[in-house]
């Protein structure tokens, strides 16, 4: 299973589709798609939407690097039960924005060859440099792949070997920022730890992610297959999180937004009383919550802090954040 963390930008070319027996024309094809995915669905133009002639856009087209485009599909019933697919090109080269959760069964397929991956370890582990240094050998040499690592991480393989001056690395924050414009794919060696570390690195979009545990062995096989594709992924949201000081005097400082995988929490931090929240959404009241603080959770941080102060599990492809008191 391959995680797409964030998403990107795309457009609907589903052609013709047939329908008992018959070809139907393109506004019996948006009528059927806005009965199966609703109007603000995964396959709406509102949702998925090309970014590629976005003139305000203010990344430095020349530093660019070519990235490899993919197709998403999916298999969707109308009313009366026909089924129909349903594809999104990626023009963008391989960053997905979409405002809502899908819960299709999406298939990832490679329109062309990745050209480069990037791999993040989880730090202090022998295990995980070890395991490092075959990966990268072999992408490297088997797949033909330009490959990036941290500034730490190339440190250590050049520490082992100088063969490995062909790995890349950045200098600054502002070339991380360039990230999605490059990196195909995402690889992480650790734990969840390194998950949650691969997508607070990227600010905008995410490119697909694979993550492997400690004790990978088989990473070859496994990577083959996700290099060749087709492949199935899943879909993951973030909160997009602004913290905005003495709003009650008018007087609003705001802070860079916070883009989180798992959970945002509110608390009390040193102070010995309760806090008390008021919560809003839309700028309408919801509820007063008194305690030692709030956890608002995605459903792929359901599993976590959220679950461990008492919250519920909810499967990611459930639409709903999750909002827990705690004392």
């Amino acid at each position: 299973m391959v995680a797409q963390i964030a998403e990107q930008n795309g457009n609907i070319d589903c052609g013709k589709v047939k329908n008992s027996g018959k070809l139907m024309q393109q506004n019996e094809l948006d009528k059927i798609f806005d009965e199966c995915c609703m109007k603000h669905g995964i396959c709406s133009h509102e949702v998925l939407r090309d970014r590629g002639s976005d003139s305000s856009s203010n990344v430095d087209r020349s530093k660019m690097m070519r990235k490899a485009s993919f197709k998403l599909s999916w298999w969707c019933k109308g009313e009366n039960g026909d089924q129909h697919k349903h594809d999104i090109v990626s023009f963008e080269k391989g960053n997905i924005t979409t405002a809502e959760r899908s819960s299709k069964q999406i298939s990832l397929k490679w329109e062309s060859d990745p050209q480069t991956v990037l791999i993040l370890t989880k730090p202090n582990s022998v295990s995980v440099r070890i395991l490092c240094a075959q990966m990268v050998r072999w992408l490297k040499e088997k797949k033909k792949l330009n490959i990036y690592v941290e500034p730490r991480v190339r440190a250590e393989l050049l520490t082992e070997s100088s063969d490995f001056n062909y790995v890349q690395t950045w200098k600054d924050d502002q070339e991380i920022l360039l990230l999605h414009t490059k990196v195909d794919l995402v690889i992480t060696l650790g734990g969840d730890g390194t998950v949650l570390w691969a997508a607070s690195m990227f600010k905008g979009p995410v490119p697909p992610i694979v993550p492997f545990s400690l004790d990978s062995e088989h990473f070859k096989e496994c990577l083959d297959s996700v290099l060749r594709g087709p492949v199935s992924i899943t879909l993951r949201h973030r909160l997009l999180c602004r913290v905005i000081r003495d709003a009650a005097k008018n007087e609003y400082e705001t802070e860079e937004p916070i883009l989180v995988l798992n959970e945002v929490t509110i608390d009390r931090g040193i102070s010995s009383y309760l806090t008390n929240l008021e919560c809003y959404c839309d700028n309408s009241f919801v509820t007063c919550v008194q305690g030692d603080g709030l956890i608002l959770s995605t459903t792929s941080g359901s599993t976590a802090y959220s679950l461990a102060a008492g919250g519920s599990m909810v499967h990611p492809q459930v639409h709903s954040d999750n909002h827990h008191n705690y004392r």
